[in-house]
This record gives structure tokens, sequence and C-alpha cells, in this order.
């Protein structure tokens, strides 16, 4: 088993270290998180059962890490524009850089729920399932994450209006609500 554990591991390291890195936005934070993710996932090894899902379960562990690093170390976290280029995209055209910098930027404009999810599903691969168990919420909410972070980016990069989001967005699936003019007994379901 330990074998095998360390197999899975190591195939993981590679899409750990583009995680850790988007979320730290610092090359050396992020090896530490990795570093810290590895070693808790050794440790706990006899914790997961083999056959389950190895992907969600070292992603929970990193983000769960992530976040206990933030409360121990109480700082902020520093900007996207800081990240090395060479970790966000490849060497390419001249259009493709300015590119580049405008997702960046873009990305950086997201709340950060919407940032994790793009991230984890389209940086990292991860199912609408390995995101939901990973960041332990439903699938409905990881859907609804991606639409608004994918609709979000497309209006910052392409310059397209954008709908104004409130500041804390409302993960509940309940219709809203509106009242008539006329009655406040009237409830129309939107």
């Amino acid at each position: 088993m330990a074998d095998q554990f360390q197999e899975m591991l190591l195939t993981h390291m590679p899409r750990l270290q583009a995680y850790a890195v988007m979320l730290t936005r610092d090359r050396a934070a992020a090896e530490d998180l990795l570093q810290e993710t590895a070693l808790k996932a050794w440790r706990a090894q006899s914790q997961f059962a083999i056959g389950t899902n190895f992907t969600a379960w070292i992603y929970k562990i990193l983000r769960n890490e992530y976040i206990s690093s933030l409360r121990r170390n109480k700082r902020k976290p520093a900007r996207l524009d800081e990240v090395p280029e060479e970790f966000l995209s490849r060497t390419g055209a001249q259009e493709n850089d300015i590119l580049s910098r405008e997702v960046v930027h873009a990305m950086g404009k997201l709340q950060p729920e919407q940032r994790e999810v793009l991230i984890l599903i389209c940086a990292s691969g991860l199912s609408y399932e390995e995101a939901a168990e990973s960041l332990g919420c439903s699938i409905g909410t990881i859907k609804s994450r991606l639409w608004r972070a994918r609709a979000r980016m497309s209006a910052l990069v392409m310059g397209e209006d954008a709908p104004k989001e409130s500041s804390r967005e409302i993960e509940d699936e309940t219709p809203r609500s509106t009242r008539s003019a006329d009655t406040t007994d009237h409830v129309a379901w939107t």
C-alpha cells in the first residue's frame, strides 16, 4: 500500500504545485505549502482508503493547509501580478503575452471563491465532483461559481458589460421572491 500511495502522491505533485502557486501567489510559499501537504498526506495515509478519490482528498489537504497557514501567519496573499509569468503561461507571441497579462489581471479581480473554482477546474483539470469534494460544497455551487467566474473573466478580458455582483455571493439554491407594488401578500417566483 505504501508504494501505491507514494506513486499516487508523486503523480499529483505537478498539479498540486500549480494549485499551490495560484493560491499563495508566491513561489517559496507554494513550495512550503506543497511540502507540508505531502508530509500531512504521508502521515495520514492510513486514513486514506485505496479505491476512493485520491485527487479530491489530496487537494482538500492542500487547501486546508493553505487556510491554516493564512490563519497562522495573518498575512495577506501577494498580488497575482507578482507571480512569475512562466508559471501562468508559456512563451509565445506578443499578443499571447498581452492576453496572458490581461487574464492574470482579470483573475485578480475575481472573488476568491470564483478564482479558486476556476483554477481547480480549468487549470488543474479537476472534475466538478472532485472540486466539490475538495472544497466541501455541492456540485451546483461549483457550477454556479464557475459560470460566474467565466462570465466575469469574459467581461474583464473582452471589455464586455458584466452583471454587477454583490460583495458576497449567495450560494443558496432557493428561488428569489419579489413583492408586488400593490400588495405585500403576493409573491412572484423568478
